[in-house]
C-alpha cells in the first residue's frame, strides 16, 4: 500500500502566486472533473492502493493543464486536460514504483496511446474539409493500432490457450510481428531510439528528453511522429524484405 500523502500535496484550489483569475477558476470548476477520471483509473487498481494519492495526482494533472492552455487553439478545456490528467496519474504510479507484471502488462497501451493522444489534442485544429478530417481521425485510429501492436509486442510472452488461437490466426501474428519487428529497424535512428526505449526499455518520455537532451514536449511529438511512420511503413513494407531474418529490440523479452 502507499503511504497517504495528502498532506504533502497542494491544494488545488488555492491559488499559486502570479496565477491568473482564469487559470483559478478553471482549476476549482474542474476538480469533480479530475475526480472522475482517477475513480476510472483506480476502477483498474488493486483496492489496497489509496484514492487519495490517486486523486492527488489528478489535481496536480489538472493544474498543469489549466496553467498550459490556450483557448485560442480551439481545443475544449476538458479534451485539453483529459491526457494531462490521466498522465499525472500513471506518472504518479510509475514513480511510486508499483504495477504487478499482470497489471503493468494491461495497462501499457492505454499509458503508451495516452501519449500519443496528449500530443493530438494540444494540435492546433485546421480549417478543413469535412473529407480531410476524415483523413485525419482515420490516421489517428490508424496510429493508435500501431502502439497496441507495439504494446502487445513488448509484453512478457506467457502460455496461451491453444483453443483460443487458430493455426491460421497464430501464423498472421507471427507474420505482423516480424514486418514490425523489420519496419522498426529502419526508421531513421532517432524515431527507432524513441520507440525501442518507450515500448520496450521501460523509459518514460521525459527520461528519453534527458538522455537526447530533448524536451519533453519535442519527444512527445516526436513519439506520435514515429507512430506514424512506423504505420506508414508497415503498410508499404515489401513482402520479400520481412522474410530476412527479424531485428530484435532492446529489451524485448523473446
Amino acid at each position: 500500500m502507499f503511504p497517504h500523502q495528502a498532506a504533502s500535496r497542494q491544494d488545488p484550489k488555492s491559488s499559486e502566486p502570479g496565477m491568473s483569475v482564469e487559470v483559478t477558476r478553471l482549476i476549482e470548476a474542474n476538480i469533480p472533473y479530475a475526480h472522475a477520471l482517477a475513480a476510472e483509473v483506480l476502477r483498474k487498481l488493486p483496492p489496497d492502493l489509496e484514492k487519495g494519492d490517486i486523486q492527488g495526482w489528478a489535481e496536480l494533472g489538472l493544474v498543469e493543464a489549466a496553467n498550459s492552455f490556450d483557448r485560442t487553439r480551439g481545443v475544449q478545456f476538458k479534451t485539453f486536460a483529459y491526457y494531462r490528467i490521466r498522465g499525472a496519474i500513471y506518472d504518479g504510479l510509475r514513480k511510486m514504483g508499483w504495477y504487478p507484471k499482470g497489471q503493468y502488462q494491461q495497462m501499457r497501451f492505454e499509458m503508451a496511446a495516452n501519449e500519443y493522444m496528449r500530443d493530438a489534442s494540444g494540435e492546433v485544429p485546421r480549417t478543413v474539409s469535412a473529407d480531410a478530417q476524415l483523413q485525419d481521425l482515420k490516421d489517428q485510429t490508424g496510429n493508435l493500432m500501431t502502439c497496441y501492436m507495439l504494446s502487445l509486442e513488448a509484453m512478457v510472452e506467457e502460455p496461451t490457450d491453444q483453443n483460443q488461437v487458430s493455426a491460421e490466426e497464430a501464423v498472421v501474428q507471427a507474420e505482423q510481428c516480424k514486418r514490425l519487428r523489420w519496419v522498426l529497424s529502419k526508421l531513421p535512428e532517432i524515431n527507432r531510439a524513441i520507440l525501442e526505449q518507450f515500448y520496450f526499455g521501460g523509459q518514460t518520455l521525459d527520461q528519453i528528453g534527458k538522455k537526447l537532451g530533448l524536451s519533453r514536449s519535442w519527444v512527445c511529438r516526436l513519439h506520435a511522429k514515429s507512430l506514424a511512420m512506423l504505420r506508414k511503413q508497415f503498410l508499404e513494407a515489401p513482402a520479400a524484405a520481412i522474410r530476412s531474418p527479424a531485428a530484435t529490440f532492446p529489451g524485448a523479452i523473446r
